[in-house]
Parts: structure tokens; C-alpha cells; sequence
């Protein structure tokens, strides 16, 4: 009998020490828009994915270009909450990192209270996280945590906060900090190089993801949930530099040869999809004009390439009950990525295949 018993526990301990630690993500997007007001498609979309939670972005917060005065660019309008309260909303709010240069404390405090003031009249439901988004460097990462430690102090206890974490943040912690809140998000995305024209997808490269991931850190100071990208935009390149971007841009648009001219991808573009056209002559696209010589580069995520980060985001420290949000939900979302590869983008975090 004793036998038994020690082969029982020498195989339960030999499965343990083999097999990939299995978690239990919880289905989430982003809402990135500027009005909340989903469609009956997307409800329907939200509701077959079992989505639990909606990240809702509230404020956009920068400093005027000419003033250099701190205020929002962007605010939300709730022109549709019913529905909302199936799901675990957190309010986001978006800071650029010019914000916190050369910030003064008295500011900072004073910045925090006007988010503070703006918040419960905007979201429109109950919400028990609050979570900010910012690119903060070494150089404003002390105003950046003052800015929220000044937060915490004005927030409900039951309330939790967070923020993102860029992958570069995620590598070296020890040189850009880590924020005083509970949880991050981290951010799987934005790996390549948007200023260059002639580089491959700025929004996902996966062997530069790769890079972020060696040499990091084994456990990260805070308890991880997941952001990857579903999301396309168009940047547009004036005289060989980065002039504007645009967020969504229709096939059917770029399917008029009068005003657009495809320049054929190399063959590595096919793992690493993106489409780029000479402007042939003047046009309008998302109210921007576009002038003849302009160089427009499309980029978007393949679900080969989506597959492909969460292959390598779940080798990171995530947290055992990790959120993966997709970033960003809008009609096009709903066409391009079927719920079932949402779903098994979720199972290969679920359950990661074990470190080479």
C-alpha cells in the first residue's frame, strides 16, 4: 500500500514539474472611442466572446501646443449605457508624458483633483478600478507616481488602481520604476518602428517583442493583466517623416488606383502583413489631406500574427486570473476577428507551452 501512495505522489510530482502552469484568464476589450454607443453587432459580438470585462477609456489629458497649459483633448460621451452593467467597467484615463515634464507637486496635486471631479459624472455606472495610461520615461516617472499616490488618496478603499506597463517598463524596471498602484496591464504591442517608412509592422514585431522578454525580470513587482492588439491604422509619411495617423482606413477607399498607387510587399510581409501606397493625387481621408507624393502605410494584425503574440505575451509574469483585452473594439473588430480566434488566443494563454 505505502507502495501505491509514494507512485501516486512521484507522478502527481513529476506532471506538476512538467507541465505549463494553467491559468484562468478573463475575457475583456478596450473601448477606445470617443462616444460610448455599441451597436447591436457589437453586443452581440461582446456577449458570444463571454466578455466580462470593458476597459473604457474617459479622458485624454496632454498639454496645449501653444500654452503648454495641461488639459483634456478628448472626453467621453455616454451615449448609450444600457447593457453596460453585464459587464466590469474601468474607467481609463490617457496622459501623455509631456504632462508630467517639469510638473510641479502643488500641479500634480491640483491635476488629480480635476480627474477626480471629472470621473463620477462621466462613466455612469458603478466601477471598482480606475486605471491610467501613460508612456511615462525615467525622467517623469517621480511625477508620474506622485500624480498617482495623490489619486489613491482621493479614491473609495474598495476601489483598485492601476496602470500600464510598456514592454520596456516591463524589462527594466529598475530604470523606469514601478508605479504605486495593484495591478498592471501590460501592453503587447507597439514593438516596431513607426517612424521608418520602410520598416516592417510597427504595431507587432514579434522578434522585437522577443527581445523585451529575454533578460527581463522573473517576477514582476505586480500582479499583470494582458493588452494585444486587433487593431489597424494608416500612417501617413510626408517628405520620408511621420505626418499623421489615421485610425481606421476602408479597403474599398484604397481600391481607387486614381488616387492610390499599391507598392508591392517583400516576401517577409507575408508573416508580418502591411500595405503601402504612393498618393497619386490630392484626397481626403478622415478629414486629413493627403497630397500627391505622400507615401501611405496600412498596417494591421493577422490572426496568424495575433496567435503568434499571445505565444510570446504568455511567457511573461502575468497574474494567474490575468484580464487579456483586446485592444480596441469597433465594427471593424467584429468583422475581421471571428469570437472563435478570440477565443483560442485566449486558450494559448490559458494554458502557455512551457519555456524552451
Amino acid at each position: 500500500m505505502r507502495e501505491i501512495w509514494f507512485f501516486k505522489g512521484l507522478v502527481f510530482l513529476l506532471v506538476a514539474c512538467t507541465s505549463p502552469q494553467q491559468r484562468s484568464v478573463v475575457h475583456s476589450f478596450y473601448h477606445w472611442q470617443t462616444t460610448f454607443s455599441l451597436t447591436p453587432a457589437e453586443r452581440a459580438y461582446l456577449d458570444s466572446f463571454v466578455c466580462k470585462k470593458l476597459y473604457v477609456k474617459l479622458l485624454d489629458i496632454g498639454r496645449d501646443p501653444a500654452t503648454g497649459e495641461i488639459q483634456p483633448y478628448s472626453r467621453l460621451e455616454m451615449a448609450d449605457t444600457s447593457g453596460l452593467s453585464q459587464f466590469e467597467v474601468v474607467p481609463v484615463v490617457f496622459l501623455t508624458n509631456e504632462v508630467f515634464k517639469n510638473i510641479s507637486e502643488e500641479k500634480t496635486g491640483w491635476l488629480a483633483e480635476k480627474v477626480m471631479e471629472t470621473l463620477p459624472y462621466t462613466v455612469g455606472v458603478e466601477w471598482n478600478e480606475l486605471q491610467f495610461d501613460c508612456d511615462w520615461t525615467s525622467s517623469t516617472c517621480d511625477a508620474f507616481f506622485l500624480f498617482l499616490k495623490k489619486i489613491k488618496e482621493r479614491l473609495p478603499e474598495n476601489v483598485r488602481l492601476s496602470a500600464t506597463i510598456r514592454l520596456h517598463q516591463y524589462k527594466f524596471p529598475e530604470k523606469t520604476g514601478v508605479p504605486p498602484v495593484e495591478r498592471g496591464m501590460l501592453m503587447f504591442y507597439n514593438t516596431g518602428d513607426i517612424e521608418s517608412p520602410e520598416a516592417g509592422n510597427s504595431i507587432f514585431q514579434p522578434d522585437d517583442a522577443r527581445k523585451y522578454l529575454v533578460g527581463a525580470p522573473k517576477n514582476y513587482p505586480l500582479p499583470l493583466d494582458l493588452a494585444l492588439p486587433v487593431f489597424s491604422w494608416a500612417l501617413v509619411f510626408r517628405d520620408g517623416e511621420l505626418w499623421k495617423i489615421i485610425p481606421e482606413v476602408p479597403d474599398s477607399e484604397l481600391a481607387d488606383t486614381a488616387r492610390f498607387q499599391a507598392i508591392p510587399n517583400p516576401p517577409s510581409a507575408i508573416r508580418n502583413p502591411k500595405s503601402t501606397f504612393h498618393i497619386r493625387k490630392g484626397t481626403f481621408i478622415a478629414g486629413h489631406y493627403l497630397r500627391p507624393g505622400d507615401l501611405l502605410k496600412v498596417e494591421a494584425i493577422s490572426p496568424v500574427l495575433l496567435t503568434e503574440a499571445a505565444r510570446l505575451a504568455a511567457q511573461a509574469d502575468l497574474a494567474d486570473d490575468a484580464a487579456v483585452a483586446f485592444f480596441h473594439l469597433d465594427s471593424a473588430i467584429v468583422r475581421r476577428y471571428p469570437v472563435q480566434l478570440l477565443d483560442s488566443v485566449c486558450q494559448v494563454i490559458n494554458f502557455p507551452e512551457k519555456k524552451k
